[in-house]
């Protein structure tokens, strides 16, 4: 008799455990196909916008160098000297790729990750 009720007992235990393993297991899917939703379509709109900019920057170079090249009486002066524009921003922005990158990178996928944990807040 207690055998029974004992039995009974652990199969009730073991059948709801079951149930919250399966709960918290469909939990975490819910959560990571949320997170990956948001970043993927965070990334789609990031990358539209830099494509874009892209174009943008293209042809303001392209304006640039024939406006310079017009001043200086050589296309190819004008072309050189945003050339240097963007070999000079290039280089600032190898030596401060800490700063600009690497740092906001890995604090966005902290953010991602672990959305509870903020800066500003206590935990």
């Amino acid at each position: 008799m207690i055998q029974d009720e004992l039995k009974e007992n652990f199969d009730e235990v073991k059948s709801e455990f079951e149930n919250y393993v399966d709960k918290r297991t469909d939990l975490l899917k819910l959560h990571i196909v949320n997170e990956l939703s948001h970043f993927t379509a965070g990334f789609a709109v990031k990358m539209g916008i830099l494509y874009l900019f892209f174009f943008v920057l293209m042809f303001l170079s392209l304006a640039l160098a024939f406006f310079l090249g017009e001043m200086l009486h050589s296309t190819g002066w004008g072309f050189t000297i945003v050339a240097g524009i963007y070999l000079l921003l290039a280089v600032i922005f190898f030596l401060m790729r800490g700063i600009i990158v690497h740092r906001p990178v890995i604090r966005s996928f902290i953010n991602l990750f672990f959305p509870k944990f903020d800066t500003n807040e206590e935990a």
